[in-house]
């Protein structure tokens, strides 16, 4: 399976920062100081799920013509139980399931896990370590959610899409329709807006109080000008390579 078409697949990652955000703090009846972590922007209840419509497109070269596959499914997320892992933190579990329409039986899930420490949200993607999340999140806040992704600059690498990410909060605590549903409280991030003229790489999650991730859009795109692109035309017609991945949730529980 080609680690660029694979969306959901989480696992855990160990890693501590500190972030104070004085917004998100206030005074306790005893004076104290203390902080809202909003970790509510991504529960993870054992019993809590979430369904996802799911459009995914594959654009491919074939040496003539430049093709586009679409294939459209829903995905679920379901949160399990907890584990300990070596260093003996609380992991939550998670499986995904698919099925090609709502009328159809769910596949077998795949079951991973990720943590949630007291400062950010850590997830592994296809056996990749990212920092999805940071806590308080903040407008504008900006962290290295690569982190730990290897660098490699051979093009053919698994690794060489994720370079020059930069992560940052665009919308804070904003209000979002999606789906004819009203998200109350939801916060937009940004992982990657990187366009050229050959060269399309752009991913943002949503999420929202109380539900998690609520939406994503992935399109990692190049026309490759010369060989079955062209730079005059759009990205929906004019990409010779490339994936885009656009989800966004239906249903969830509670």
């Amino acid at each position: 399976m080609n680690t660029r078409n694979v969306f959901a697949k989480v696992g855990f990652l160990i890693l501590a920062t500190v972030l104070l955000g004085f917004a998100a703090c206030k005074k306790d009846k005893g004076g104290n100081l203390t902080v809202n972590y909003q970790y509510n922007y991504y529960p993870v209840d054992s019993g809590h799920y979430i369904i996802y419509n799911v459009d995914s497109v594959s654009f491919y070269f074939d040496g003539g013509n430049w093709n586009r596959d679409t294939v459209q499914y829903q995905l679920m997320a379901m949160f399990g139980d907890t584990i300990h892992d070596l260093l003996d933190s609380v992991n939550f579990l998670v499986s995904y399931s698919t099925r090609p329409n709502a009328n159809a039986a769910w596949s077998a899930p795949y079951v991973t896990y990720g943590l949630r420490t007291m400062t950010n949200l850590q997830v592994v993607e296809n056996d990749i370590r990212f920092i999805k999340m940071v806590f308080p999140p903040a407008l504008s806040e900006a962290w290295n959610g690569n982190l730990y992704v290897p660098v490699d600059n051979n093009p053919n690498s698994a690794y060489a899409i994720f370079q020059g990410w930069n992560y940052f909060y665009e919308n804070v605590d904003t209000t979002l329709v999606l789906n004819g549903l009203t998200y109350n409280n939801a916060i937009v991030a940004s992982e990657v807006n990187n366009i050229s003229q050959l060269q399309k790489e752009v991913r943002t999650e949503v999420y929202a109080q109380n539900v998690g991730m609520i939406y994503q859009e992935w399109e990692s795109l190049n026309k490759e000008n010369g060989n079955g692109g062209d730079i005059s035309l759009g990205w929906d017609t004019g990409a010779a390579q490339g994936f885009s991945i656009h989800m966004w949730a239906i249903a969830h529980y509670p």
